[in-house]
């Protein structure tokens, strides 16, 4: 009897005494992995904004399984049709968050950061001029733009309308807070923005009228409401910096090319939705295939965004900027490679759980996949891209619009079957990412770290 109760003694100290060490010893590598990440910049940076956007992320997916399931299919189409020509809309005017984020970086290096608020105030006033024409514009020529889109009612076309305000005063708003490094309030913004889209936007379709227009109200009023905390966290953090006499840097120039460089990349990374509907107004299948693959853009997003202010210069870049480019690239090439074998591999459940399809065609899931492999192709494009605008390498760069317009071309003239705009669609962003990665592999970096950036700043 002792000799079994002693045995059982031993037995149970062996398994808890193994199993607290195996808890410390894991417990030892999270903290060295925690550790790495928040003395590594750019790692800990990716991590504040790659948390906001799974957080994002999920609101969105849930945002599809709701609409997805109370709008009907033709509905849903013209719902991601529109989505496509915002997202269209949305990439040229990120040049201007690109255009303020590289300036609003540089004056941060040079201690400059009180001119951040004569930047903000003289781009907040073109961008509301403009929207305020186009928007005009766009509700006057409603019923024209209806029937490109072969639509029965106008209330969706205005209401897109009323989004422009937003669409092209936020750009402006998120490239002061990723140059100048918050990027905290970044995320909080994003959330806030997903959380109002999600509760009203799918909340009005499932419990008030299943039509596409009320998902796209609710849609505006999260960008209105980023754009509102995006504002505040400006106000509090630029108030304290005093503006100097110094002329503000012309940005004209900067914008102008990296106009056409980012409208190119969204033809090539959100026509096919749009190209689709207009050919092909009676698929409705496409656009679930479409809406998952461009789930593999969206989250390396934040290594986009964390890389760009910490690799921007006025043409002569420095080796610890390559540096950065190549980690950012790995990351993203991890990002995308597990995205894509998971669409690949659970097509079938991801459609089941988003959309409520229970009988998944075939056909459905061999979109699935090749939609995501286009969009993993063009998430690494967008590494690449990024990078050439930050290091003002626009001759390289400009390769994206002659394979955009090869795209465009080619659907124009071959346009028998869906397949065919998938294939122009693959071949002009592959086409795209290997141009690009050549010219930077070409590029000799002058130094060995970039300039020293104003440590009075908080970049959080």
């Amino acid at each position: 009897m002792l000799l079994a109760l002693k045995s059982q003694f031993l037995t149970a100290f062996a398994r808890n005494f193994g199993l607290c060490f195996y808890n410390l010893y894991t417990m030892r590598i999270l903290h060295t992995i925690t550790a790495r990440i928040f003395s590594d910049e750019l790692l800990r940076h990716i991590s504040i904004l790659f948390s906001g956007m799974m957080v994002v992320h999920v609101c969105n997916m849930v945002f599809q399984m709701a609409v997805s399931r109370a709008l009907p299919g033709a509905e849903y189409t013209l719902l991601m049709a529109f989505f496509a020509v915002i997202a269209i809309i949305q990439r040229p005017l990120s040049t201007l968050a690109t255009g303020v984020a590289h300036y609003s970086s540089l004056m941060r290096l040079e201690g400059r950061v009180g001119d951040v608020k004569r930047l903000l105030r003289k781009w907040l006033l073109v961008t509301g001029i403009v929207a305020v024409v186009l928007g005009v514009a766009v509700v006057a020529c409603n019923k024209s733009l209806s029937g490109f889109l072969h639509l029965e009612r106008v209330a969706p076309v205005i209401i897109a309308g009323a989004l422009l305000p937003a669409l092209f005063c936020s750009p402006v708003l998120a490239g002061a807070g990723q140059g100048l490094q918050l990027f905290g309030w970044c995320s909080i913004s994003t959330i806030l923005g997903a959380l109002i889209r999600l509760g009203l936007g799918a909340g009005l379709v499932w419990f008030w009228v299943p039509a596409c227009g009320w998902a796209m109200f609710g849609h505006g009023l999260g960008l209105y409401a980023s754009a509102v905390v995006l504002s505040v966290a400006l106000l509090l953090m630029l108030h304290r910096h005093k503006k100097s006499e110094e002329i503000l840097p012309s940005m004209r120039f900067y914008l102008l090319q990296s106009f056409f460089i980012q409208a190119a990349y969204a033809v090539l990374m959100t026509a096919d939705v749009v190209l689709v509907k207009h050919y092909f107004p009676e698929n409705t299948e496409f656009a679930y295939a479409a809406t998952l693959g461009r789930m593999v853009v969206f989250l390396p997003g934040a290594i986009v965004t964390a890389m760009f202010p910490k690799v921007v210069s006025r043409g002569v870049g420095s080796k610890e900027q390559y540096r950065v480019f190549l980690r950012s690239f790995g990351y993203t090439a991890l990002c995308v490679v597990a995205s894509v074998v998971g669409c690949i591999l659970f097509s079938g459940l991801l459609t089941r759980i988003i959309f409520g399809i229970i009988n998944v065609s075939a056909e459905l899931k061999q979109m699935i996949g090749l939609m995501s492999l286009v969009m993993g192709v063009s998430a690494l494009l967008n590494v690449t891209v990024q990078f050439l605008l930050a290091q003002r390498r626009f001759v390289p760069a400009f390769s994206v619009v002659g394979f955009a317009l090869m795209y465009l071309l080619g659907v124009v003239l071959f346009h028998e079957t869906t397949s065919q705009v998938v294939f122009f669609s693959a071949f002009g962003n592959f086409g795209a990412l290997f141009m690009g990665l050549f010219a930077i592999l070409r590029i000799k970096m002058k130094g060995e770290h970039a300039p020293r950036e104003d440590t009075s700043v908080n970049a959080v």
